[in-house]
């Protein structure tokens, strides 16, 4: 039986190093940049978003080549029956002489020469799609990598929980043996004993709940990057050396996001299309003019009586006036609608930046908090290691009870992990704040 269990040892020994080294291998170091990359490269909706970038160029060029000549080519073939005569009472008089066959090509082209400025109206419209276009890129790019970054700094946040645990389960057993030891030198009770195996079984709990966390945030990410969902990737642990400084101070913000944040530039954007929208509605009530060239090569010859079976080949050059009357008759309601349009995207502009001053005001508070938080925190990682340290001398110098220990190993337990949160928590207020002031 002795040889057997040493075998079984053994094997589980062998199979917990293949299970290690294998997971060792399994591991992807994860770089901020990559992050970045492979997520605007993967993500389905900037996929999307540069197809309606691509839609709108095509509409800018449609826009422009409306100033070229409309050039158009028609052509004719076909059989005439033989017309047949009858007198008045119906009855059959004779069959006229025609020819039967008919052919008719023509080419016309028409050169717009005015239009009210309804033609650069409309290429300044899809100019400022394009803009849109492109600002929702921007924007969908940035909440991309916000959500990425929140993504990233959890993993290195559980990464960091799971290191402290390991270190806290090493601390308990080791405070198990002395424990054991100190029963059996009949020093204390069994109950000491049973509340330390306790307090260890829930390390090892905390422990495998990081790691199970671990692998599905590591899934998360890989399905966002397109990358191997097997693998468990490493986030770069410089990233929160990143400089955090915020010294402009919130009034440089504040102007920063109402230049660059991209929501803002939409509604100026915005305003500039019901302006536009202004100009074109005004162009409707101008007069157009046009040139127009025409070239007609036909058979039989037309208006001959009778008709006479020859080619005939002419051309002319047109000058074409226009002028719709009846859009009189909308002027009124037309303009007032186009310019109504132009005072509610100023109002949604107005809007926007009043939301901007409250955005940006608490993502630069919440970084300050955050940054006072750190602080805070090393301080009181500082003290619950020493009263950690001096709780433990005590109790195992029998100056105090187990209750004081555990509760001091669960104050320093508490502080690293809030100290850890803090750091993380900082980064992320401080993409927020580059995010509301367009600079992520």
């Amino acid at each position: 039986m002795i040889k057997i269990s040493n075998k079984i040892i053994s094997l589980s020994l062998l199979l917990l190093i293949i299970l290690i080294s294998s997971e060792a291998k399994a591991q992807y170091k994860l770089s901020v940049e990559e992050l970045f990359e492979k997520g605007v490269e993967h993500s389905i909706v900037i996929q999307s978003t540069y197809l309606k970038v691509e839609i709108a160029n095509d509409k800018n060029s449609l826009a422009k080549n409306k100033r070229l000549p409309d050039v158009a080519v028609t052509g004719q073939f076909g059989y005439v029956g033989t017309s047949t005569i009858f007198d008045k009472d119906l009855s059959f008089v004779k069959h006229t002489s025609a020819p039967d066959w008919r052919q008719n090509y023509q080419l016309s082209a028409v050169q717009p020469l005015y239009e009210g400025g309804r033609i650069s109206n409309n290429i300044k419209r899809s100019e400022l799609e394009q803009e849109l276009a492109q600002l929702s890129l921007t924007q969908d790019k940035a909440n991309l990598k916000i959500w990425l970054v929140g993504k990233y700094l959890d993993l290195y946040n559980l990464y960091r929980q799971r290191a402290i645990y390991s270190i806290n389960i090493d601390e308990a057993k080791r405070r198990l043996q002395d424990i054991r030891k100190m029963r059996e030198e009949g020093m204390i009770t069994s109950n000491d004993v049973l509340r330390s195996e306790i307090e260890l079984t829930n390390f090892d709990l905390s422990y495998q709940e990081t790691t199970n966390g671990i692998t599905l945030v590591c899934q998360q990410l890989a399905i966002a990057l397109g990358m191997d969902e097997d693998l468990l990737y490493e986030p770069d642990s410089a990233f929160l050396n990143l400089k955090m400084n915020i010294d402009e101070g919130i009034d440089n913000y504040i102007q920063t996001a109402y230049h660059d944040y991209p929501e803002m530039r939409i509604a100026k954007t915005n305003i500039a299309l019901a302006k536009n929208n202004l100009d074109i509605t005004k162009a409707d009530f101008r007069p157009s003019l046009s040139l127009q060239f025409g070239n007609t090569f036909q058979r039989p010859l037309p208006n001959t009586s009778p008709v006479q079976d020859l080619f005939i080949d002419s051309w002319g050059v047109t000058l074409n006036l226009s002028y719709k009357i009846s859009s009189l008759f909308d002027r009124k309601h037309s303009l007032s609608a186009a310019k109504t349009q132009i005072s509610l995207q100023q109002l949604e502009e107005e809007q926007q930046k009043q939301n901007i001053r409250g955005i940006v005001k608490s993502a630069y508070l919440k970084h300050k908090e955050a940054l006072m938080r750190i602080k805070a925190l090393e301080t009181s990682v500082e003290q619950a290691n020493e009263n950690y340290r001096i709780v433990n001398k005590k109790y195992f110098n029998q100056l105090s009870i187990l209750t004081d220990l555990l509760d001091a190993n669960a104050i320093q337990l508490d502080a690293e992990l809030q100290l850890t949160a803090a750091r993380t928590n900082a980064v992320y207020t401080y993409y927020q704040l580059l995010n509301v002031c367009g600079r992520l």
